[in-house]
């Protein structure tokens, strides 16, 4: 059997595509790639030796083996992710073309070992995972809750714990969100950004698995833990279950 690969993995889907008419689909399609690319060249990574799926509204890659995470995960969260957002944001300025519909975004970024020689595709949990948070509760109520925002950011726990608490570089730890995603039996720990937002303002009912998932194994992040709701106020985290209420104070957290 083939070894496993550990890659980068990023996933990109376009918000509300089924509701556009086909004119309108076809546009969208051609922004989202036409986006990537530009932000992958501005970037300065190599798009040509990246392994794609695609599937109408959604672009899925595999990024090589070299120059590794360790240089590739930094520049998809800080110069490429500014790109993408620019790219972005061009085309949805471009009102007078008679098939333009505004194109939003939910972007995802995970890092693990997977099969590369799937005959349909790249197999194993790893593979998985990036489209699962791409499509969660937590990053579709950001474009909700964020209207003016055209892209939204959600990396996993590996990407985060890893890569971005490590620092420097941006977006800072402090800007992201800690969120649980619950998506199909599966529980992950995940970590929400939007451009020029503040995610700490939105507000998440915790997710919740179906009786057959395994909620034992479900990760707690302090997001939402339970049926615990938080609030910002202030710069203040409010949290809040049943007779328990903690309150953590802006000024005592590092920026």
């Amino acid at each position: 059997m083939t070894s496993h690969d550990y890659r980068v993995l990023l996933t990109a889907d376009i918000e509300n595509y089924g509701s556009r008419g086909d004119a309108q689909q076809r546009t969208l399609q051609s922004g989202l790639i036409t986006a990537v690319d530009t932000a992958a060249d501005r970037a300065g990574l190599d798009r040509q030796s990246w392994l794609r799926q695609v599937g109408g509204d959604s672009l899925t890659a595999v990024l090589p083996a070299e120059p590794g995470p360790l240089v590739t995960i930094p520049l998809l969260l800080d110069q490429f992710l500014t790109g993408l957002d620019l790219a972005i944001a061009l085309h949805n300025s471009r009102r007078a073309d008679p098939t333009w519909s505004r194109m939003r975004v939910r972007l995802a970024v995970h890092v693990g070992p997977l099969f590369l020689d799937g005959e349909a595709g790249w197999p194993g949990q790893h593979a998985v995972q990036p489209a699962r948070l791409r499509d969660s509760a937590p990053i579709r109520a950001a474009l909700d809750t964020f209207r003016d925002a055209d892209l939204a950011l959600i990396i996993s726990q590996d990407v985060f714990r890893d890569y971005v608490s490590q620092g420097p570089g941006r977006p800072r730890p402090s800007e992201f969100l800690e969120v649980a995603v619950a998506e199909k039996k599966q529980a992950y720990q995940a970590y929400l950004y939007v451009p020029h937002f503040d995610v700490r303002d939105l507000e998440l009912a915790a997710p919740s698995l179906s009786p057959s998932g395994n909620d034992a194994a479900s990760p707690q992040p302090s997001s939402t833990i339970g049926s615990i709701k938080n609030r910002v106020k202030g710069g203040d985290v409010h949290i809040a279950q049943r007779d328990m209420n903690v309150t953590y104070d802006s000024k005592r957290r590092g920026k």
